[in-house]
């Protein structure tokens, strides 16, 4: 069979003459219930050995560390299939775990090794049964996020991530949930910082209000051991840069730009030791420096001063447009810069004095730039 013509209902009804079952699991059955298109779609199987599915799917990536997990093209997209497992944790961390993949561990137990209850719960490939022993439509409902049990505090990274949930779906925290969350504490302070990056990059990249998430781990004494230079802030600092980055959120939904928006307080130093600590993604970075430095080299703008912004700006990984964006949203009193740029433009039939090399073509750019905003400047437009 090519991989093209491997349907999700094949792949179930394939399973199945073979002695087991196919659900779906995880996000996506709880994206359906509220009303969200799922990123990834992920499967899980019960009632069959590893040895079986290899020889039914010989063209499965094998990525088993250490249960058996597969990537496999369904519907024309890699899928993630995963074997029902459970989970004993034996020792502290995230990786110290005892696992089991056997083909009599059913769906439920697969689901109770699981977080929060809206994420435990399976979808029946072949009936559309839905599985939800605890409940998770319910707290859908409800808007809330509970932790289906103890063995939440398995993986300290889960509080991190109940977090950004809350901060992602608008949902409350339930009261019985939170003592687990502060209890992530000491675990947490030694998970890998790129587990964090993940997260916070989630959460960036899709949160309606990402300062939620950072609200969140201060209430519970979790932000000092996961992003330290926002809690090394003042409580005014922290008040407004949150403020700041909600209302960027509601403007823009990337994560660059969002991130950007704590250059508002942190400055180059903080910044810097912040990705050297944690390796922020592409961009990053240099977006939140820019708005940092470029915020206070605008305190008192002048027609050099502007034309110099936008020109670094041009160079930089932070455009005129989103700066603009930046501080518009967050409510700064600069200049918005887009309008000046495109006076910058050389007027039709002007060009560069073919007398003028090297620097001197840019010292005479930069004086017409100058110009056309001294005027804009004056006009009061």
């Amino acid at each position: 069979m090519s991989t093209s013509a491997l349907t999700e209902m094949v792949f179930a009804e394939i399973i199945a003459q073979n002695g087991g079952r196919v659900y779906r699991v995880g996000g996506c059955v709880r994206d359906s219930f509220m009303g969200r298109t799922a990123k990834d779609v992920e499967f899980s199987i019960t009632g069959m050995v590893k040895k079986n599915f290899k020889i039914l799917f010989p063209q499965a990536e094998d990525c088993s560390k250490p249960v058996p997990v597969f990537h496999l093209v369904i519907d024309g997209v890699k899928r993630e299939v995963a074997f029902a497992r459970t989970e004993r944790k034996v020792g502290s961390g995230c990786k110290e775990f005892k696992v089991s993949a056997k083909p009599k561990i059913t769906i439920e137990e697969d689901l109770f090794r699981r977080d929060i209850t809206i994420n435990s719960m399976a979808c029946d490939v072949l009936t559309g049964e839905i599985i939800d022993p605890f409940h998770g439509r319910e707290d859908i409902k409800a808007k809330v996020l509970r932790a289906n049990g103890q063995h939440f505090s398995d993986d300290p990274i889960r509080a991190l991530r109940l977090a950004g949930q809350a901060a992602r779906f608008g949902f409350s925290i339930d009261r019985d949930t939170r003592p687990l969350v502060v209890a992530a504490q000491e675990e947490l302070s030694h998970e890998p910082a790129g587990r964090m990056a993940a997260e916070l990059a989630v959460v960036l990249s899709e949160a309606q209000e990402p300062g939620r998430f950072f609200k969140i781990l201060a209430e519970t004494n979790l932000l000092q051991v996961t992003f330290k230079e926002i809690a090394a802030l003042s409580t005014g600092e922290f008040a407004r840069v949150m403020d700041g980055l909600d209302s960027v959120a509601k403007a823009a939904q990337n994560a660059k730009i969002r991130f950007a928006t704590l250059g508002l307080v942190l400055d180059k130093k903080r910044l810097d030791a912040w990705n050297d600590r944690m390796k922020l993604p592409g961009g990053w970075l240099d977006a939140a420096v820019t708005v940092n430095q470029t915020i206070d080299f605008l305190e008192k703008p002048t027609a050099e001063k502007l034309a110099d912004t936008i020109n670094k700006l041009r160079r930089g990984s932070l455009t005129v447009e989103e700066f603009d964006l930046v501080t518009k949203a967050a409510g700064l009193k600069i200049p918005q810069l887009g309008p000046m740029k495109a006076l910058m433009a050389l007027p039709p039939g002007e060009v560069v004095p073919a007398t003028l090399q090297g620097k001197e073509i840019g010292e005479w750019l930069r004086e017409k730039h100058v110009e056309a905003i001294e005027k804009h400047l004056l006009s009061g437009n």
